[in-house]
């Protein structure tokens, strides 16, 4: 049997993905929604909100990358599928935040 002594490493930091990626995805929707609500009604959004939406932007972004160096490890096929996952999650995320803060000009 193959042994992956970086899965360790790896496992132990990735739990932050897996209790954050709900709220993330969540707070991405609302993005979404407040761009689309934001453009129809033709108002601005409040500072807090613009810092909010940066802030997931910057967090996912940041975790988006982390995943990319991981993927590059020599891990176990189970770790790899996961951060395949993940990353796939990540970045369908990033694409609809992005499109989101474009529309509120972040």
């Amino acid at each position: 049997m193959t042994d992956y002594p970086a899965d360790a490493q790896i496992v132990s930091q990735i739990d932050t993905v897996r209790i954050a990626l709900p709220q993330w995805v969540i707070s991405t929707v609302e993005l979404v929604e407040l761009a689309e609500n934001a453009e129809r009604a033709a108002v601005q959004s409040n500072p807090q909100t613009y810092d909010r939406s940066r802030k997931l932007i910057v967090e996912v972004a940041e975790w988006q990358q982390k995943l990319s160096e991981w993927q590059a490890m020599s891990l176990s096929p189970r770790l790899m599928a996961e951060l395949r996952i993940l990353k796939a999650t990540l970045d369908a995320s990033m694409d609809e935040a992005n499109a989101a803060a474009a529309k509120l000009n972040l």
